[in-house]
């Protein structure tokens, strides 16, 4: 099983009257970044809630959000804090004192004062701990679940492009062996044209054949491009955090395919060259997103 880097999940949490809202969200990174936000009153467990994530996840551009999920039939329980207030108007009092002037200060100014007013709907990080850390868990199995599905479309597309270029391959190796006998009867045609038929012999005919072979020999390509097709499915097959190793196969891969098209000795070994590299690039972009 292999898992994407795009994943989603949400979850609904009820605690003490209060409905928190949980969601996850991820898309492709080279290395993981989380990034966490949570109400106010959640914060003292953020390095709790990263240490949970990334436990499960390695890479990816993680967004995890909890809040406090706010409905139309719930009116926020809001008291003043008439002790908190007083202690604002006798600093300002003491202020105006000192400076020698009278600041005015409206009461909604005050009343964006921290403590001022009270919500008894927030919640109590240690209280809520265990729940939440419980529920975080099962959202996180949840994500997993979608990763794991856009993962295996992945893989099987990985697969298909696979299949596909080991068919260029046996075409490839075909049309080189063509090629490289057509290439024998015109060298030995041009020869004849140029020196005569009784001047060339077998030995200049055979030397010109084997340099001919040489700068057009494929067999190193195809070995090693078979060979890494070999690993990529072995790699599918066992599944995990492969997405790196993979990135560096179709690397060497394409670099394979390149040299593979500067030997190319026809229009139609150009041909497969250049769609063995369309190939193995839908493939890299595929990888990108594999963790």
């Amino acid at each position: 099983m292999i898992y994407s880097m795009t994943g989603y999940a949400n979850k609904n949490l009820q605690l003490n009257g209060t409905t928190l809202q949980l969601e996850i969200k991820s898309v492709n990174h080279k290395f993981a970044d989380i990034t966490i936000k949570t109400n106010d009153s959640l914060k003292a467990l953020e390095t709790t809630i990263r240490n949970i994530i990334i436990q499960e996840i390695n890479r990816g551009k993680v967004d995890f959000k909890c809040f406090v999920k706010e409905t139309q039939n719930e009116i926020p329980q809001l008291e003043l804090n008439q002790k908190v207030l007083e202690k604002y108007l006798s600093i300002l009092q003491e202020v105006n004192t000192i400076c020698g002037n009278s600041t005015h200060t409206s009461p909604i100014e005050l009343l964006k004062l921290p403590g001022v007013i009270n919500n008894n709907q927030e919640l109590e990080a240690e209280s809520i701990q265990l729940e939440l850390i419980d529920a975080i868990k099962k959202l996180l199995f949840s994500f997993k679940e979608t990763q794991s599905s856009e993962g295996s479309k992945i893989q099987t597309m990985i697969e298909d492009r696979l299949i596909q270029i080991s068919e260029i391959i046996k075409d490839a190796i075909e049309i080189v062996e063509i090629s490289i006998n057509e290439y024998k009867d015109k060298l030995k045609t041009r020869l004849i044209e140029a020196i005569g038929d009784s001047a060339i012999s077998d030995s200049r005919l055979q030397q010109e054949f084997a340099f001919f072979c040489q700068k057009s020999d494929i067999n190193e390509e195809i070995d090693r491009l078979t060979a890494h097709i070999n690993e990529v499915q072995q790699l599918l097959k066992k599944g995990g955090y492969i997405g790196k190793r993979l990135d560096f196969i179709c690397q060497e891969m394409n670099r394979e395919a390149n040299t593979f098209g500067s030997k190319s000795i026809s229009i139609a070994a150009t041909q497969k060259a250049v769609n063995l590299k369309v190939l193995i690039e839908q493939i890299r972009e595929q990888v990108q997103n594999i963790m």
